[in-house]
């Protein structure tokens, strides 16, 4: 399965990096992603990525609450 999606977004050309932050004692994880091309691909794949975790607390049972900036906001 990930053969595929790896497959999909090679035509697509997709690439870059994920950078995972974690601290499993606290119950804590940071994602950041770099050097995604297309450039313009960022939003998508951030959006997708978080989706796939709400889908995945979901699954897990837990209630899921979350918060994405809008547009001129920033959480840096």
């Amino acid at each position: 399965m990930i053969n595929n999606f790896q497959d999909q977004a090679r035509q697509l050309g997709a690439s870059g990096e994920i950078l995972i932050d974690a601290d499993p004692a606290k119950g804590f994880f940071r994602v950041k992603l770099r050097n995604i091309q297309p450039e313009n691909a960022t939003p998508q794949f951030t959006k997708g990525i978080v989706e796939a975790i709400c889908f995945l607390g979901k699954s897990l049972n837990l209630t899921v609450k979350e918060h994405v900036a809008g547009e001129g906001e920033s959480h840096e």
